[in-house]
């Protein structure tokens, strides 16, 4: 029998699918792509990115709160869709810790009432960077410890559909060559690249959501005011960002959720909607001066149409004694708050000084 290009990379697909996980939800791997698909129907979900779960800062406490909030909603959410940076670190940090984080993370994220399922971000992966604690000699270097924590199976990338609507979610953590291992780049590569043209052409007119943690467009230069700052500086955006977003326009995905800048952005280009969330985690679980609150974004799809909302919940910073820099940068937000408020008093009052 012969076998086609397109008919192996559909193939890749189905292998490459993780289970909803949490709740009722079965744990195994499930096919990526109903084989039948029905009319595009209601509902929402939620986009819940850079969570960074540590025992640090009373983070498990934020993280819980975050998690009761999503359980609150009305009407429920029918999954919760991951962003990426599930967990505090693993570039950085010693494999206990980053083992710990995980089941953390997988024992709060399990508190859902509704499934939910998996993406990963550059801190997702234990070593793969010049700061790992962990080098390319254990058997767990990169993304298999969490991959297996998290009963995820097959490729780091995989697609399903549901109620009428197609989802992909994409791996941006790619494997360069380092001085002695493997150095983390922001791209998806080619391969990667080739089997989400295939599967979201599989999908033919079905609506399309895709989601990835490193975006695809990203600010940061410029609403920091900061000149120097290149929109491809190497580390906010993919480095193939051309390519994907040249995939998701020719299949008219409507949207692409984006995590890793901690900030909300909202860009429409070329009829694809490029939408980054808050972090659940504000900054590191250390105030809000990243530029967003603590919080999610809620997506609602209604027949092929979809619109999106950021959801807060409450948290202060519970700071460590260690972080300087932190408090430093709290005071530094609330002294441009307080400047700021004067000068809507002066201006409002019609005064120059």
């Amino acid at each position: 029998m012969n076998v086609s290009r397109r008919d192996l990379l559909a193939g890749a697909c189905a292998a490459g699918a993780v289970g909803l996980l949490g709740s009722e939800a079965a744990r195994a791997g499930t096919p990526a792509a109903e084989a039948i698909a029905g009319p595009a129907e209601s509902f929402t979900f939620v986009h819940l990115t850079d969570q960074h779960v540590t025992h640090r800062r009373q983070a498990p406490e934020g993280y819980r709160r975050c998690i009761a909030s999503i359980n609150a909603l009305k009407p429920a959410p029918d999954f919760v869709l991951m962003g990426g940076d599930m967990v505090f670190d693993g570039c950085y940090t010693a494999k206990d810790d980053y083992a710990n984080q995980i089941r953390l993370f997988k024992q709060i994220t399990d508190e859902l009432n509704c499934p939910w399922r998996p993406c990963l971000g550059n801190h997702d992966v234990l070593g793969w960077g010049p700061r790992e604690k962990v080098g390319p000699g254990d058997p767990d270097y990169g993304k298999k410890m969490i991959m297996e924590a998290l009963g995820w199976q097959g490729e780091p990338y995989y697609s399903f559909d549901h109620k009428g609507w197609h989802f992909a979610v994409l791996d941006s953590a790619y494997p360069g060559e380092g001085p002695s291992g493997v150095n983390q780049e922001p791209r998806l590569g080619a391969e990667q690249l080739e089997w989400l043209g295939y599967d979201l052409g599989a999908a033919g007119d079905r609506p399309k959501i895709a989601v990835v943690h490193v975006a695809a467009l990203c600010n940061v230069g410029q609403l920091a005011g900061d000149v120097k700052r290149l929109a491809m500086d190497g580390s906010m955006v993919v480095w193939d960002t051309v390519e994907l977003r040249e995939v998701l326009q020719r299949h008219n995905a409507k949207l692409l959720l984006q995590g890793h800048s901690h900030r909300i952005e909202d860009t429409f280009f070329n009829d694809v909607w490029y939408v980054t969330s808050a972090a659940a985690c504000g900054a590191w679980w250390a105030g809000s001066w990243t530029g967003s609150d603590t919080g999610y974004t809620v997506v609602r799809c209604a027949g092929d149409q979809v619109s999106w909302t950021h959801e807060t919940f409450p948290w202060e910073a519970r700071l460590d004694p260690q972080d300087a820099l932190e408090r430093e940068r709290i005071a530094e937000q609330e002294a441009e708050r307080a400047k700021q408020r004067r000068l809507r008093e002066l201006e409002r009052a019609g005064r120059k000084s």
